[in-house]
């Protein structure tokens, strides 16, 4: 038997796994669960087991990586200064789970950032195309966060908007509600868009018109909106908000024209921020899982660090339909 035989059958015993086990975790080949691949390391490390290629795999394994998170200057404000709304609570995943996982952070803008770091996170709707091409051509691992881009072939984690729009608009027609008008965002925001669709789906779906109107949270038209919808559309029966800011407004635009909420309009938003549930009436929505996107994105990076399952993916997390007192 060859030196480098007994060595492996030595790694392998200390560990209590098979050779087999050992080489898939050298060659960084099929899948071995992390407690098991951490064995297999300490092992090497114990026994001094060190031919070339699990020398590179034991380094790769111990060292720091370097990880910029991108993002435009409102995801950035978002984040700086806002301690309980989305995107500041997708960045503590990101953070907590980095801490644990030898993942140095830094946060940049789109248009500030190393092109030596070891890996990108690419957070929200405002990030293009243009930049993502830009980042891949670094040849280091990316994983875009809360948005979608068609084409581009490389990881995403989001939650599933589409699903989230259908039960609710759903819901709401459950309810014999049949007039309901639904106030989104930029639809070139992935999450924007996948809502929008699922309520268009369900409306036809169910035979009812649909009608939509595009909310500017930067510019704040929802009174404009509101007037024009009253107008044009008369009072629907329900609002479905693409974000809990869309709906939240579109409550207190309505309460300023004298309607109750939600006797007059039931109204449903989409996040499940803080302020859901601290207006008056308490706001139903769909409760994204924001730290779980976070974590869940900077687990996927980590892997991609690591050489590990290397084919993206497209990663969609459910939602949960929290109802209060904003609907019939």
């Amino acid at each position: 038997m060859s030196s480098k035989m007994t060595r492996l059958i030595d790694v392998a015993k200390l560990a209590k796994v098979s050779t087999a086990t050992v080489s898939r975790v050298i060659n960084n080949n099929g899948y071995v669960s992390a407690r098991v691949k951490e064995r297999v390391l300490k092992a090497i490390e114990e026994l001094g087991y060190q031919p070339a290629r699990a020398a590179r795999f034991l380094a790769k394994s111990r060292q720091n990586f370097e990880v910029n998170i991108l993002a435009d200057d409102w995801v950035l404000k978002s984040i700086t200064t806002v301690l309980d709304e989305f995107y500041s609570i997708v960045h503590k995943g990101i953070i907590d789970f980095s801490k644990n996982h030898r993942m140095n952070v830094h946060l940049r803008s789109v248009n500030s950032w190393d092109k030596n770091a070891d890996g990108f996170l690419l957070i929200g709707g405002g990030i293009t195309k243009e930049l993502v091409k830009e980042v891949k051509a670094t040849k280091k691992p990316v994983v875009l966060v809360d948005q979608y881009l068609p084409g581009l072939k490389v990881d995403y984690v989001v939650s599933d908007g589409y699903d989230g729009a259908v039960f609710a608009v759903d819901r709401l027609i459950s309810k014999g509600l049949k007039r309901i008008v639904h106030i989104h965002g930029p639809l070139s925001h992935f999450g924007f868009r996948d809502r929008y669709d699922g309520y268009i789906a369900t409306m036809e779906r169910h035979g009812f018109m649909p009608k939509s109107y595009e909310f500017d949270e930067v510019s704040d038209n929802m009174g404009v909106i509101i007037d024009m919808m009253l107008r044009s559309y008369g009072k629907p029966e329900a609002i479905f908000g693409s974000n809990d800011t869309a709906a939240i407004r579109a409550m207190e635009e309505l309460k300023l024209r004298e309607f109750k909420i939600p006797d007059d309009v039931s109204i449903v938003g989409f996040d499940d921020i803080m302020s859901a549930s601290l207006v008056s009436p308490k706001l139903t929505t769909l409760k994204i899982f924001k730290y779980d996107l976070g974590s869940i994105a900077a687990r996927r990076l980590f892997n991609l660090l690591m050489g590990e399952e290397k084919h993206p993916v497209k990663i969609s997390l459910f939602t949960q339909y929290i109802e209060r007192e904003s609907t019939i």
